[in-house]
């Protein structure tokens, strides 16, 4: 009767074959021709900062700009004592915040990006952020003009409560 084989001598063929399993799979790889690697994507197309909402957010952000100028400057001071030309400009300065303040917060219609595309057109010409460097540089404009509209919003609380509560 032969001698049963060592369950050794079985778990070495088994590791023999598979390491050569493995070494033909590595001499495949290294003789295979190398990769390209892929093209890079094309950027994003920019928003349109030339339509109807691109150039009302534009201008009602100039707007707005000269009415908070106003409102930090209390320009309606310079108004002797007619009230009612004091308290239609302040209602009036009010109103231009609240719209402007609520387009940026709000986001309506990518107010936000179609202002921040206009003045990163004017930085990287007319595309969309491609790298992280312009990533982060478009996220953070979104954010400070985020922030911008927390301010004017805050002014036209206090123009409208300075209209109606007074001083």
């Amino acid at each position: 009767m032969p001698e049963p084989e060592h369950p050794a001598a079985k778990a070495g063929r088994l590791v023999r074959a598979v390491g050569l399993g493995i070494a033909r799979e590595l001499e495949k790889r290294a003789d295979a021709p190398p990769k390209q690697p892929p093209a890079p994507l094309p950027p994003p197309p920019p928003l349109p900062t030339r339509d109807l909402v691109g150039r009302t957010v534009f201008y009602g952000f100039v707007l707005s700009l000269l009415a908070f100028l106003l409102v930090a400057l209390r320009f309606e001071m310079l108004f002797g004592g007619t009230h009612t030309a004091k308290l239609t400009l302040r209602l009036v300065l009010a109103g231009i915040l609240f719209f402007e303040a609520y387009l940026l917060l709000s986001n309506w219609r990518n107010a936000n990006q179609r202002l921040g595309q206009r003045l990163l057109t004017r930085v990287w010409g007319p595309r969309g952020p491609i790298n992280r460097r312009e990533k982060t540089f478009a996220r953070l404009l979104r954010d400070g003009l985020t922030l911008v509209g927390i301010v004017w919003l805050a002014a036209a609380v206090f123009e409208l409560l300075t209209a109606t509560v007074g001083y």
